[in-house]
């Protein structure tokens, strides 16, 4: 994630994103403002070959340091909630979700932070385009070294810290997909929790986030 400042006016264009559903859904979110969350547990088992991934949640990374490489091989464990959607519309993608309902996220910070207000234990979350590769395998570079163990009072707290470390790097990797589901152009919102509990899903009832949103069918 990058912040910068210009000594000029730069505008950023948010992305207009369409969330494909049933119209029983869509009727729910608009009517009442219901809407369910999945996680990435709930994508790796999904049978569907356009809605599932196996790969979802997990990093695979090579991160070269000045003092070592390191190997991550991880999988999520922490209670994170995630919405999908895309930044193409036609035809070929009502049939590959099997409907032509949704809505488009016309204002997705401001619909991310509503979402995030009825999200329990919410701490942190992030949102942004995907990208789509041959391979899932990311190579970085740290220039900070990492601290060894040695410089810690106990392993225990050395082992915080390092875990603390992996998932800031292998955020990356929630937003890097297969070369195969690179026709959805998929954007997604990722929100965290407090708990290390992973459902499934989760059902929430967020009636403002309507104001960012535009009915697909019929428009």
């Amino acid at each position: 994630m990058i912040s910068t400042v210009f000594s000029r006016r730069w505008d950023l264009r948010l992305p207009v994103i369409t969330r494909y559903m049933e119209s029983q859904f869509v009727d729910d979110f608009f009517n009442e403002g219901k809407l369910r969350l999945s996680s990435f547990k709930k994508f790796r088992n999904n049978p569907d070959e356009q809605q599932g991934d196996v790969a979802e949640g997990r990093a695979n990374m090579k991160i070269a340091t000045p003092n070592g490489n390191h190997t991550i091989l991880a999988t999520n464990g922490q209670e994170a909630y995630v919405l999908c959607g895309g930044t193409v519309e036609n035809k070929n993608m009502e049939a590959s979700f099997k409907t032509a309902d949704g809505f488009r996220i016309m204002n997705t910070l401001a619909f991310a932070d509503a979402i995030s207000r009825h999200i329990p234990g919410f701490i942190s979350g992030m949102e942004g385009l995907c990208s789509y590769r041959e391979s899932l395998l990311i190579n970085d570079y740290d220039e900070k070294p990492i601290v060894p163990p040695d410089q810690f009072a106990s392993p225990e707290e050395w082992s915080k810290e390092y875990d603390k470390y992996v998932a800031e790097k292998a955020s990356a990797a929630f937003f890097i997909k297969q070369l195969k589901f690179s026709h959805q152009g998929e954007y997604r919102f990722i929100w965290f929790t407090t708990s290390s509990d992973e459902k499934e899903y989760l059902d929430i009832v967020c009636p403002e986030a309507r104001r960012f949103c535009q009915r697909l069918a019929g428009t």
